[in-house]
């Protein structure tokens, strides 16, 4: 069974590109437009990874991310920043891999396969 992948990201057109990237790399993948959908995907979908944008319109990338850690139930779920944001605020310095926009396909790539592994 493939590891499922969450994409949060307002934007339809990075969302595609990365569906299409990760589906052609045997994963399987749900999206969502901000950050509020993106806690209900994650709850409801439990994916083994979440791709997270920081720059959304609504609450941003911080706040889904400070809102799952509280969460016992996906609190753990690994996530990786890809952003075209610069410095990461305090909550999001601890661990967390960043993969800068345009994104360096292999380079996500490998991040996504370490933090699933």
């Amino acid at each position: 069974m493939p590891k499922k992948i969450l994409i949060v990201d307002d934007d339809p057109a990075i969302v595609a590109f990365l569906e299409d990237l990760l589906r052609d790399n045997d994963y399987s993948t749900c999206a969502a437009y901000s950050c509020a959908e993106g806690l209900e995907k994650v709850r409801k979908e439990k994916p083994d990874l979440v791709l997270l944008d920081m720059e959304m319109p609504d609450k941003g990338g911080t706040m889904f991310y400070v809102n799952m850690r509280k969460e016992g139930e996906i609190k753990d779920t690994p996530v990786v920043v890809v952003s075209g944001v610069g410095p990461r605020p305090p909550a999001l310095r601890k661990g967390i891999p960043t993969i800068e926009k345009p994104v360096n396909v292999s380079l996500l790539l490998s991040t996504v396969a370490e933090r699933i592994a």
